[in-house]
């Protein structure tokens, strides 16, 4: 082995030492971008187009009405293709604060929408045809009630939506709920609303979701049975004609506080799960770990524990998750390598059956209280990084970075 992959070897895996990625960075700022959009407080990623959310963009003098960003890879590199409005659009309907994307459909959460009344949420869906994006459906729940943040997290197939709606009370205040939507003859279609069998008052059920082929994750941050506010994850089933409950996924060392659900992540029989406030014996609080659960013969198991190899307390490891395949990606947003809270990302690939640490990466130019790694998606060897608190066109106007992680 030559002396340069040995060194290679050792940096990539060992506990102590992180080894700096050099993957390829682009980024992306709205061609109108202004103070205080957000932009990259939520981004999705599929093929050759990217989704960027900037939920407090103003569109025709609504403040905080929202707005979302396409992009798309030609040969020039990554361009904005088209920006995205709620038609109507309202003051504070903060569309883009969570965005889906598959193929040529779009779906842009606003979870505070006056659907049907105040803050019960909705999400537009939007499709391209001949290169050009146009409004399809608004969606809204059936049951809709004040205050559900009905579109507050959403995960897409080309067959299957799936929208969260945390805040619902279902029956209970704030236990939350998810609605399942298929794809019938080029729209959406209600097909089921999920509630946690033994949800309670506060469990937030929804905060989190995630979709692959017939099998859906919901997290639910807050839910108690560990500990106060461990946290749970349910995973759901497709059996041909309805969803049911395969699973509740909790962390074996779960406690007080560490919101494990947060966000989840999702590739064929391996879930992804953030517990972003876990605090990490000798590294901190609220250091933040994620784990990886997985499914053999409907069982599921937790099979790993992943932390930052330079964790420190309030890094907030695992604010963001993305899984494709054998590549975990995992942020921190409060890391300081570039500036307290600048933020970093951190690539896991499983070999030999193990998820291993391989690199870390930080915004080239970052800066303190970017919060690089705000949300994060992936795309093969493509991935999308949020910092929606950047500066570069006035305070917190946004960015959002593409990475190319091919070796």
């Amino acid at each position: 082995m030559k002396l340069e992959s040995i060194l290679k070897f050792l940096c990539c895996f060992t506990v102590i030492v992180t080894c700096q990625s050099n993957a390829k960075q682009h980024k992306l700022l709205a061609d109108d971008a202004k103070a205080e959009d957000h932009f990259g407080f939520s981004v999705a990623i599929d093929g050759t187009t990217a989704l960027v959310g900037a939920f407090k963009a103003d569109v025709n003098n609504n403040q905080d009405s929202g707005a979302a960003y396409v992009y798309s890879l030609g040969a020039t590199g990554w361009q904005q293709q088209a920006k995205l409005v709620a038609a109507p659009a309202y003051t504070e309907d903060t569309l883009g604060g969570n965005v889906a994307l598959k193929n040529n459909l779009a779906m842009l959460g606003a979870s505070q929408r006056d659907g049907k009344s105040k803050d019960s949420g909705a999400v537009f869906a939007f499709e391209k045809d001949a290169n050009l994006w146009s409004q399809k459906q608004i969606l809204t729940a059936n049951d809709a009630k004040s205050g559900d943040a009905f579109g507050q997290s959403i995960a897409l197939t080309e067959r299957f939506l799936v929208i969260g709606a945390p805040h619902s009370d279902a029956p209970l205040k704030d236990s939350g709920a998810a609605y399942l939507y298929v794809r019938d003859n080029n729209s959406w279609q209600f097909q089921a609303k999920l509630t946690a069998k033994d949800g309670a008052e506060g469990d937030l059920f929804g905060i989190s979701v995630a979709i692959d082929g017939d099998t859906v994750l919901v997290g639910a941050d807050l839910n108690d049975e560990k500990a106060e506010k461990a946290g749970a994850v349910y995973a759901y089933v497709f059996n041909g004609k309805q969803w049911h409950q395969q699973a509740k996924l909790m962390a074996k060392d779960g406690a007080n506080t560490d919101i494990f659900g947060v966000r989840v992540a999702l590739s064929g029989d391996t879930a992804l799960i953030s517990a972003r406030r876990d605090d990490i014996e000798g590294v901190g609080t609220d250091a933040g770990s994620a784990y990886i659960f997985e499914r053999t013969k409907g069982i599921w198991t937790q099979a790993q524990k992943l932390v930052a190899p330079d964790g420190k307390a309030d890094d907030r490891f695992a604010r963001g998750v993305a899984l494709n395949k054998d590549t975990a990606l995992i942020s921190a947003m409060h890391h300081d390598e570039n500036g307290q809270n600048a933020g970093a990302l951190y690539v896991f690939k499983k070999q030999l059956g193990q998820w291993r640490y391989a690199s870390k990466i930080v915004a080239t130019g970052g800066l303190p209280e970017d919060r690089f790694g705000w949300n994060v998606a992936l795309t093969d060897n493509t991935a999308i990084i949020a910092a929606p608190h950047r500066d570069d066109n006035g305070n917190k106007s946004g960015a959002a970075y593409i990475l190319d992680l091919a070796d």
